[in-house]
């Protein structure tokens, strides 16, 4: 079904292609594209299409490094089979080739990224760390209406207790308002 050269071509690039080779190609040209695609959104701010590309190829410029060195480290782990059969540490150092993509997408460049981009995002527009300072107060009671409670008796009957509400509702007020409930 698949002709001989396509599936060639497939087996070579599984054997001949380390693992973290894609996954850098791509955090490169998400490099390039994402910040470029960002700019050219007609719909977003300026300052914001701005603030945006720069976060993004940073984070990018972080993740490509990252998918190269922690696969390649990783990778250092089959040296603890000294005395095992070349293809079982060829499989083994792939295998941890593999893990090392893993944990770089889902723990050192979510971490680095953590730590680096905001700070140097800031930096670069000058904001200030506001965190030492302490946080705006929202007053909710100066312009608020006082409401007078009604004060009735909570009455007991039986084993059930009942509450009045705190306030009373004269329909009389609602019937004549001339708005209409449903369709």
């Amino acid at each position: 079904m698949v002709p001989e050269k396509i599936t060639n071509s497939i087996k070579y690039i599984g054997k001949n292609i380390k693992p973290y080779w894609p996954t850098v190609a791509v955090a490169s040209a998400e490099l390039i594209f994402r910040p470029l695609f960002t700019m050219m959104d007609k719909k977003s701010p300026e300052e914001t299409k701005k603030y945006t590309a720069l976060r993004e190829a940073v984070t990018e410029l972080i993740a490509a490094p990252t998918y190269l060195v922690v696969p390649i480290l990783a990778a250092k782990g089959s040296n603890l089979l000294k005395n095992a059969d070349p293809k079982t540490v060829k499989m083994a150092k792939h295998n941890l080739q593999i893990l090392g993509t893993w944990t770089a997408a889902l723990v050192v460049i979510p971490g680095l990224c953590s730590a680096v981009v905001k700070p140097f995002t800031d930096k670069i527009y000058n904001k200030k760390n506001n965190s030492k300072e302490e946080p705006a107060r929202l007053d909710v009671t100066s312009n608020s209406i006082e409401l007078e409670p009604v004060k009735n008796p909570i009455t007991q009957t039986g084993n059930i207790t009942k509450y009045s509400p705190a306030y009373q509702v004269n329909l009389a007020n609602f019937a004549n308002s001339n708005l209409k409930v449903g369709g």
